[in-house]
């Protein structure tokens, strides 16, 4: 699209309106990376000064953001979840109307020690099986998640383990085990290099750093976990009541 050099309007706010536009239509999703500089510049029939200030007046306005070294970004719209909630993320983004996209990094089979055991109550050096994953919103990464499940409880949990279900979806299927209630410990952290790129921020962001374990209507640990989540994405809030669902 190209704008219009015989309007009175100057190009730069032109550009800016129909970047807005293109956001509001979909175009550029919350969280999707804009083209480079260049390329708008194609686009849209103007030069690098022009597209400079329209980007500029945009993060300003705060619809857009700038990530050292790694371009420019349409801001996330911020979710709300729960704190206390006891469902797992991706049926919490179900229940909200998101498409769930988890993709999981790493597995591997490890001997709990100390830090992991202490919190599940069991002995340090039973199998664990260590499950590192992001969970994607419109393509974009939200929380950079690692989870502990006792291989004790949960025998060859690994060969069940996908993206396309839940993890708890499957513990209730192959296991019939459900949360019932969890502990959460919530702390900011600064992003360092490895979690700034996985996470698509700068270093130095605040992160939410969540510590949850996770208990079965027994009362007893079934699982643990370290969840990081930039803290301009995410809203928690705290339901005194009964409804904990989202």
């Amino acid at each position: 699209m190209k704008l219009n050099n015989a309007s009175h309007k100057p190009l730069y706010l032109q550009l800016k309106e129909v970047i807005k536009e293109d956001i509001n239509r979909g175009v550029y999703k919350s969280g999707q990376q804009l083209p480079p500089e260049g390329e708008l510049c194609e686009m849209y029939g103007v030069s690098r000064i022009t597209t400079r200030r329209a980007i500029t007046e945009l993060v300003e306005a705060g619809i857009l953001q700038r990530q050292q070294g790694k371009g420019t970004f349409v801001t996330a719209t911020k979710l709300k979840r729960e704190l206390i909630a006891v469902n797992g993320f991706s049926e919490f983004l179900t229940q909200t109307g998101q498409l769930p996209q988890p993709q999981i990094i790493s597995t591997a089979l490890i001997e709990a020690d100390e830090a992991i055991a202490s919190p599940l109550q069991i002995a340090v050096g039973t199998p664990i099986l260590q499950l590192k994953r992001l969970h994607y919103v419109n393509d974009a990464p939200l929380v950079w998640e690692t989870v502990y499940y006792p291989l004790t409880r949960f025998p060859q949990l690994e060969k069940y383990i996908a993206e396309s279900i839940s993890t708890y979806q499957v513990l209730k299927k192959y296991y019939q085990v459900e949360p019932a209630s969890n502990l959460k410990t919530l702390n900011v952290i600064m992003a360092t290099q490895e979690e700034a790129e996985l996470l698509r921020c700068s270093i130095g962001t605040p992160l939410y750093q969540i510590d949850k374990v996770a208990y079965d209507n027994t009362g007893s640990p079934f699982h643990s976990s370290s969840s990081l989540i930039p803290t301009d994405r995410v809203t928690f809030t705290i339901n005194t009541g009964q409804n904990r669902s989202q």
